[in-house]
């Protein structure tokens, strides 16, 4: 069965060129022409990935990705952010932040999009195994981890950041293996988004010593009783 994807453009022409590319690649498009009608199609049914607009006429990419998110701590399907030239990388950095799993500038060469939708899909099937380490327990894929009895409310990419390092327990995993598995990005603008990841992390964890700093490499999971 193909993947079913979301098209989010308020340009017709654009949004048909789109879908037409994706669907004769072989997957099953739909198409929103705002940002209130992709959150409308989602609640209908939730796609596989969604390519959305950054900026329309009722809502730019960041509120729908927090309307996405809708209090939950992660968005349950890749969303790749499309954008004009004109976006700064602070733009980008801010989109990933709120739950984003790439971004495209329009006019990419179509092969180049397919190998990133490609590559979003292929992230979420590969997140898709739990791990449990200690009283550690991670599933990526369902947005889910806990500790013992207790559940973390991790988002989507500090809890794949969790679960990359557990999968690496005892291994130091670098900053820029981080980067690139985790935000798909070797762009050091994203280091701060790593660190408050790292944060979060700890944070929800309550105890010192599952995520360890290896000052000038990365990060390294040390899995505990």
């Amino acid at each position: 069965m193909s993947a079913r994807l979301l098209v989010v453009d308020d340009e017709a022409r654009t949004a048909e060129l789109t879908a037409d590319l994706l669907r004769r690649a072989g997957y099953t498009v739909d198409v929103a022409a705002s940002g209130t009608e992709a959150l409308e199609r989602v609640r209908a049914g939730s796609p596989d990935l969604m390519l959305l607009d950054y900026e329309m006429p009722d809502m730019e990419a960041p509120e729908v990705l927090d309307s996405l998110r809708s209090g939950g701590s992660r968005i349950p399907f890749p969303v790749i952010i499309l954008t004009g030239a004109r976006h700064s990388p602070a733009d980008q950095v801010l989109g990933l932040e709120r739950g984003a799993t790439d971004y495209i500038v329009k006019g990419t060469d179509r092969q180049v999009v397919l190998a990133r939708v490609h590559g979003a899909l292929r992230e979420r099937a590969a997140s898709s195994g739990a791990i449990t380490r200690g009283r550690l327990h991670v599933d990526a894929s369902r947005g889910a981890a806990r500790l013992g009895d207790r559940v973390l409310k991790l988002e989507r990419r500090p809890l794949m950041m969790l679960q990359l390092l557990a999968n690496h327990a005892g291994d130091v995993v670098s900053r820029a293996e981080l980067l690139d598995q985790v935000w798909g990005s070797s762009y050091k603008g994203f280091e701060h988004s790593l660190e408050q990841a790292v944060h979060q992390i700890r944070r929800e964890l309550r105890e010192p010593g599952w995520i360890e700093t290896v000052r000038g490499i990365g990060y390294r999971f040390i899995a505990r009783a």
